[in-house]
């Protein structure tokens, strides 16, 4: 396995300061570098970095960052998951990594899990510069997404997410919702996610997993599926045929868009790709593209 280094990075999005980590190669003078962030409700932190560390062993730089609000960023309200401020976080970032002169800034890569796989769908269809993209399980249609919440839950959670939205406009204190939880108004329900986000957090991490009840309403507006057709560099999308999250239909969807895309479909959870078994096995396929399609 390769050498490598991580050196704290402090960027910039929208006068906030994110926290980040640069993982530098070594004995490579200028490589690709790959954009790493986390899906709903994660830090840089909950699992990401053997990922990174997988990528930098093989060559190839990261930039792994928060989102503003999240574990080393600064902003308020804290833990608010935003799609708009989270892509727009992900442009920052973007415009700031093209500078660099440490890395091939004509190779750069996106890579996203969950919420954030559909984060790099969005980004490349939007922005120029992108090498290609990896989508592990991507939110896709936060429309179709919500079709899957629990019926029973639904009123209680609306009125929680509203009320939240209308204390927004006035200054209030968000009214918060746990991301994960055994019973009752959650935001992620399906019978793995307990089990599955838990796992991801690290031993000692200070998150409390609560976040603005908002989301469970301005999520359903979040459809990258729409700006798939718009990617023009190849993308990578993984499909997990046990998702109790993402429907499996979405994801075929919006791959199916996407004029270069070597889609996979495996049977597995929403999580199982960040550990384990699925884990080795992805890495092997994602640095077979890296170095298909970027060297």
């Amino acid at each position: 396995m390769g050498q490598y280094s991580i050196e704290p990075l402090f960027l910039k999005s929208s006068g906030e300061t994110l926290g980040a980590d640069f993982y530098r190669p070594a004995k490579v003078r200028r490589p690709a570098v790959i954009m790493m962030a986390h899906g709903f409700a994660g830090e840089r932190k909950f699992s990401l970095p053997d990922t990174a560390v997988a990528f930098a062993e093989a060559g190839y730089a990261v930039v792994l960052f928060d989102y503003r609000g999240f574990g080393g960023s600064t902003g308020k309200p804290r833990e608010l998951v935003s799609a708009p401020n989270h892509v727009a976080d992900w442009k920052a970032v973007l415009a700031q990594v093209k500078k660099r002169k440490d890395v091939d800034t004509s190779r750069i890569v996106l890579w996203g899990m969950s919420m954030s796989g559909g984060h790099v769908i969005t980004t490349a269809a939007r922005e120029k510069g992108i090498a290609a993209i990896i989508g592990l399980v991507p939110h896709v249609d936060g429309f179709a997404s919500a079709m899957m919440y629990p019926k029973h839950l639904l009123p209680r959670a609306t009125a929680l997410a509203l009320q939240d939205l209308a204390g927004s406009k006035i200054g209030r204190d968000p009214i918060r919702i746990p991301v994960v939880a055994e019973q009752g108004v959650r935001c992620l329900t399906g019978d793995d996610c307990y089990e599955g986000y838990m796992q991801m957090v690290p031993k000692g991490s200070s998150w409390v997993g609560l976040v603005p009840a908002r989301i469970i309403i301005t999520v359903n507006q979040y459809r990258p599926t729409k700006e798939a057709a718009r990617v023009q560099c190849p993308a990578l999308i993984f499909g997990a045929q046990k998702d109790s999250l993402i429907p499996l239909s979405a994801t075929r969807k919006a791959a199916a868009k996407i004029k270069q895309v070597e889609y996979l479909e495996w049977p597995i959870g929403h999580f199982d790709l960040l550990q384990g078994r699925w884990f080795e096995e992805g890495i092997r396929v994602q640095l077979a593209f890296l170095k298909k399609h970027i060297g």
